[in-house]
């Protein structure tokens, strides 16, 4: 018998605990006195239907493609010494090898004050890795916060870096200095040369850093207002057009009206955010994005629309998105919490400058934990 591929082996395992403990958000078990250990995660298989439409000449052209696998399958691992400080680590296997996606240390150094330092989700737009997977609106992020990702820090939005947290009945604030680079390592790549090597010194590295902030605050009945900011010196790889790493400044808003799905009868999402790239000797670029969501619910299910426009370039023309669909909650129809199970279909649709024309209709289901 052939063995398991990795993701399917933590999808299983991922399945195993989720149905062992049906009524808790996560497994906690005592290592040692004043030791735990945490463990939560999620699965999220997904069936997809893509048309995307190539032009060449006159002639236009449409191409097909079906696909299904995992989207995530993520196993969060907690060690706490006396809940006062300790390590996380995540792992992930949707992309068919079980790869790294978090890795910290935290301390909990004043009440509401927490400290981390190794590679995580830095300050960023809200509706990032900030929002949890599984507190997804639709199947996917924003695609303006996708786009943003892929021209600072990559899709993981984490890097190597350390940060204070301060939180309080209503508001929350963070900072960060990090590596700048979306990168585990300082230089490009885990830099683990030892004194035996060859070249000690050798390979890309990574000079400058960057430092980010976020702030948001509850101002009652649902509604959740914020921003962030970050100034980025490391000239990142993701930034390069051709002419070498460019340093960037960027920063954005959002006003949330149930910031959770499920959480209301209705729910309004704005958010907002800007790019500004320096100089690299063929002149200054500026990117810029707006998404507005909208979701309605209904008994254990909810039906949400979003419209989104961004600019690569904001002396060009913008690429529109559209996405609608509907999510049912299996584990909130039985009075339990929205996300721990979840079946989404949705619609997307991209009316592309910079990219291709496209649909995308995609059949998503979740089961966390």
């Amino acid at each position: 018998m052939r063995p398991l591929p990795a993701a399917a082996r933590l999808a299983a395992l991922a399945l195993a605990v989720l149905l062992a403990a049906p009524s808790a958000s996560a497994q906690r078990v005592a290592l040692a006195p004043d030791l735990d250990l945490v463990v939560s995660g999620g699965v999220q298989p997904r069936v997809s239907l893509a048309v995307q439409r190539s032009v060449r000449g006159d002639t236009e052209t449409d191409a097909v493609r079906y696909g299904a696998g995992l989207r995530r399958a993520r196993i969060q691992a907690r060690v706490l010494y006396r809940d006062l400080a300790g390590v996380e680590y995540d792992v992930d296997g949707g992309s068919g090898t079980v790869e790294s996606v978090d890795l910290f240390a935290f301390a909990n150094v004043a009440d509401g004050v927490q400290a981390r330092v190794g590679y995580f989700p830095v300050a960023q737009p809200r509706g990032g890795i900030l929002t949890p997977y599984f507190l997804i609106d639709a199947v996917d992020r924003a695609a303006i916060v996708e786009r943003w990702f892929g021209g600072t820090l990559g899709g993981d939005g984490r890097d190597l870096g350390a940060d204070v947290t301060v939180t309080g009945e209503r508001a929350s604030a963070t900072v960060a200095v990090h590596n700048g680079a979306g990168t585990f390592g300082r230089a490009t790549g885990n830099v683990r040369e030892g004194i035996s090597s060859p070249d000690i010194v050798g390979g890309p590295e990574t000079t400058g850093l960057a430092v980010s902030a976020a702030a948001a605050y509850e101002i009652g009945l649902g509604v959740e207002v914020g921003a962030f900011a970050s100034v980025n010196g490391a000239d990142p790889a993701r930034t390069d057009r051709g002419l070498g790493g460019r340093d960037y400044t960027t920063g954005g808003a959002h006003v949330y009206w149930g910031a959770v799905p499920g959480s209301q009868p209705v729910r309004l999402k704005l958010d907002a955010l800007a790019l500004r790239y320096a100089d690299d000797g063929a002149g200054v670029q500026e990117s810029a994005g707006v998404s507005a969501l909208g979701a309605v619910g209904l008994g254990a299910g909810e039906v949400f629309a979003r419209a989104e426009r961004y600019w690569s370039d904001v002396d060009g023309d913008p690429d529109d998105y559209v996405t609608a669909g509907a999510s049912y909650s299996p584990s909130a129809a039985l009075g339990g919490p929205y996300h721990r199970a979840r079946l989404t279909l949705a619609y997307q649709y991209r009316d592309g400058a910079a990219l291709p024309d496209a649909h995308l209709v995609i059949l998503q289901g979740q089961l966390a934990f």
